[in-house]
């Protein structure tokens, strides 16, 4: 009863399998899981022994020292407005992407609405599932404040989940957010039956992109070699398990997109978008926003073979 007396109050926005992940890394916290309905949330998070308490009430997240926001990038602004305003939390950021309309970052959307709550940024090479088993994981938590990358990190970091720190957080958003799209153009190699070597451009080229936008808006290129960056890319162009490169693989298999959330598909207009702002090809990016506007992608394959010869970046 002691301890219990001294857990921190914990509140994570969104019920999928992030917020479950959460769970699971999540230590001496009490936990408050804000759902947008309840149906079938108790079994699925009943094989925990923490303390969890599932709610649709936004007004249960007061005296939360963090909040952690796992829902759908494109739902943030809209789950934001709902949380009460003189709410005094931290914030840890975990969706990766780029809203639509404003084209905007995570961080830029949550400083919208709460402009003087402290923050962190937590992203990398995390499949949720892998971190639900309990199998080894590395991430990295990104801050302006060392203060909150070590209370945030003395409540996630055990033997299995280890976190390192930075300092840029626009880096670690843009790694997080580009990487999606590319991965869609993995996928769609991966389809088309095209062979490892052009697996392999697309993740070289594509973490070019990265790099090129990130430095635009201001991001440390150190942070696209970091686990947020390259590795980030990596695990998500590897494998199928990957949301977005499966999309790719269905797209060049004549499938149709499916109502399943694709955070590369949702955020690659954004980011197409960003590089015009900021006079940059993105060519990758730009054949995959015209894969997903229904474009032939064989065509879309030989353009970007056939664009003029260049020094490597």
């Amino acid at each position: 009863m002691g301890s219990r007396k001294f857990m921190i109050k914990i509140g994570i926005i969104g019920s999928g399998n992030w917020a479950l992940a959460l769970t699971k890394i999540l230590t001496n916290v009490k936990i408050i899981i804000k759902a947008r309905k309840l149906e079938g949330l108790k079994k699925k998070f009943s094989n925990n022994k923490k303390e969890i308490l599932l709610t649709t009430n936004f007004t249960d997240l007061n005296g939360c020292k963090f909040l952690f926001l796992a829902s759908p990038s494109q739902t943030i602004r809209e789950n934001l407005n709902k949380i009460p305003t003189k709410i005094n939390s931290k914030f840890v950021i975990c969706c990766k992407g780029v809203e639509k309309g404003t084209n905007k970052l995570m961080h830029q959307v949550l400083k919208d609405l709460f402009p003087k709550n402290g923050f962190a940024v937590l992203s990398g090479p995390n499949f949720a599932a892998e971190v639900i088993k309990g199998l080894p994981t590395a991430s990295v938590l990104s801050s302006k404040s060392n203060k909150i990358l070590n209370e945030v990190s003395s409540i996630i970091s055990h033997k299995k989940f280890r976190t390192y720190f930075n300092n840029d957080i626009v880096g670690t958003q843009v790694g997080g957010a580009m990487k999606n799209v590319i991965a869609i153009a993995s996928g769609v190699i991966i389809g088309s039956k095209l062979g490892h070597n052009a697996g392999a451009a697309i993740i070289t080229r594509g973490l070019s992109e990265i790099i090129d936008l990130g430095i635009q808006m201001g991001a440390k290129k150190s942070t696209f070699y970091g686990l947020s960056g390259i590795g980030d890319l990596t695990l998500t162009c590897s494998s199928l398990k990957s949301r977005n490169t499966k999309l790719g693989y269905l797209l060049a298999n004549g499938k149709s997109k499916t109502n399943q959330l694709f955070e590369g598909l949702e955020s690659c207009e954004s980011i197409c978008k960003l590089g015009e702002n900021f006079s940059l090809e993105l060519p990758i990016c730009n054949a995959v926003k015209k894969i997903l506007n229904g474009s032939d992608i064989n065509k879309i394959v030989t353009d970007l073979l056939s664009r003029p010869l260049q020094f490597e970046k």
